[in-house]
């Protein structure tokens, strides 16, 4: 069966402001006055399954009553028959009970600029989180990755204090997966030039951090987008026909694409859960926007 995958995210409603987050920056009040309902959310799913979708996404940011939520829609996608994946942050996984934990194949865990290393021991936390989801240990462990967004503080703690950074990464690394992301576009940087600068760097001097996924593509995964544009990867909406659906039930072929079509009604989303988007075959676009 061809790999194809529905993603939702279905609030813009968060209590972090994580900087270069594509969903709740420049959030207004018309925008979260056209957030789409639970019901189109729940026929979505529906309809993504009697299309031959399989597998199921979904951003589950903390606020208020966000876990019931998330809750309902992975255990309806789980009835279904869809793998379930959920991109989230540590301080919500403590929220999991074992019967969302008996449904989930996958957490995502988003690192964001790595404030732990300032703030508090994140390693101290990981383990506080883990040992907390033992307790359903007769359930099968969902795989975990881990989202490591490169901001320059990022880049700076690399450089400054290597060896921190690297028990971090190590911690953090086996048996889970690690995403290496970057600021989508590439001008939130201090500029281009200064981003592909470091980019470099990094991939130069600093090999074991392995921030293009290519040396263990096995446990560490390239920035999807900024592969596709140097032809290590094809997009995400060509290569299993990934539909994302943002609040408003705009569609993408990723989520943090600036080309959206307006799937306002189950007829509309319908026509492109069936072919895709119409740019799914074009270079990535969300980087040099």
């Amino acid at each position: 069966m061809t790999k194809k995958i529905i993603s939702i995210a279905p609030s813009f409603d968060c209590s972090l402001s994580c900087e270069g987050c594509y969903l709740t920056t420049d959030v207004t009040d018309d925008m979260k006055a056209l957030v789409k309902s639970e019901k189109y959310f729940l026929r979505a799913i529906e309809k993504a399954k009697s299309m031959g979708y399989t597998e199921f996404a979904i951003t589950w940011n903390p606020y208020p009553g966000a876990f019931e939520t998330t809750k309902k829609y992975i255990m309806k996608a789980k009835s279904l028959g869809f793998e379930t994946s959920v991109t989230t942050v540590l301080q919500c996984l403590t929220q999991m009970d074992e019967e969302f934990w008996d449904r989930i194949d996958t957490i995502t865990v988003s690192v964001d600029d790595m404030r732990f290393k300032d703030s508090y021991d994140f390693l101290k936390k990981y383990e506080a989180v883990r040992e907390r989801l033992r307790l359903f240990s007769r359930i099968p462990e969902p795989a975990f990755n881990f989202n490591i967004l490169w901001t320059p503080g990022v880049f700076r703690w690399l450089y400054e204090d290597t060896d921190t950074f690297r028990d971090a990464l190590e911690a953090i690394r086996y048996p889970n997966t690690i995403q290496h992301l970057i600021y989508k576009p590439l001008s939130l940087y201090e500029s281009e030039t200064w981003f592909w600068e470091n980019y470099k760097r990094v991939f130069e001097e600093y090999p074991w951090v392995d921030i293009s996924g290519q040396e263990n593509p096995g446990r560490n995964i390239g920035d999807i987008a900024l592969n596709n544009l140097l032809g290590l990867n094809n997009c995400p909406g060509e290569e299993f026909q990934m539909i994302d659906i943002d609040p408003m039930g705009f569609a993408r072929r990723c989520p943090e694409n600036p080309t959206a079509y307006s799937c306002d009604t189950l007829a509309k989303l319908g026509e492109y859960l069936k072919a895709g988007t119409p740019c799914k075959k074009e270079k990535c676009n969300c980087i040099t926007g």
